[in-house]
C-alpha cells in the first residue's frame, strides 16, 4: 500500500474502550503525529495503554543516554503491565510451532510471540502497527487491533 502524502494528516483512532497492550510499533508510529502523539496521550491518561517487559526492553533501546533510559524506565513503570513467565514463553512456542506447521513462522520476531501471549494471558487485546500480530492472531486466536489501518503510515 502507498503512504498518504506527507500533507495528509492520519486520522487518530476512536478512544480505546479498555486497556490495550501497546506494542512498541505503536509507540513509534505516533511521535511524529501531533494528532497520534495527543490521542496516545489521552489513552495513557485514561489508563489504557498497558506494557510488558518485552515492549519495555524494545522502546529503552532508543535512549541516548542513562540519564535518558532512566527517565523513560520511571515513565514506562507508571503503566499498568502485562506479565512475562514462563506460561507466556510456553504460550509463545506454541503459536510459533502452529505457524511452523504453515510454514509461516519464520518472519515473525521471537519478541512478538511473547508479547502477544502476554496480552492473551491478561485478557488485553495487543495494539499494533506490525503485519505479523495479524500472523499470530490467525494462530492463536489472540485479540490484537491495528492502532491506524495498515499502510496509512510511512
Amino acid at each position: 500500500m502507498s503512504s498518504p502524502p506527507a500533507s495528509s494528516p492520519v486520522l487518530a483512532p476512536p478512544p480505546l474502550e479498555r486497556a490495550h497492550l501497546v506494542d512498541s510499533t505503536v509507540w513509534s508510529k505516533v511521535r511524529p503525529h501531533a494528532n497520534l502523539a495527543e490521542w496516545f496521550n489521552a489513552q495513557v491518561r485514561a489508563r489504557r495503554i498497558l506494557t510488558c517487559e518485552v515492549v519495555n526492553l524494545e522502546l529503552l533501546r532508543s535512549a541516548r543516554n542513562a540519564d535518558a533510559f532512566r527517565r523513560q524506565a520511571a515513565l514506562l513503570a507508571l503503566l499498568g503491565r502485562c506479565p512475562v513467565g514462563e506460561e507466556q514463553y510456553l504460550r509463545a512456542r506454541a503459536v510459533q510451532d502452529r505457524l511452523a506447521g504453515k510454514g509461516r513462522h519464520r518472519g515473525v520476531p521471537p519478541t512478538d510471540y511473547l508479547i502477544a501471549a502476554a496480552g492473551e494471558a491478561a485478557g488485553v487485546p495487543v495494539l499494533h502497527y506490525d503485519h505479523d500480530f495479524d500472523l499470530i492472531a490467525e494462530a492463536s486466536g489472540q485479540e490484537c487491533h491495528w492502532f491506524v489501518p495498515a499502510g496509512s503510515l510511512p
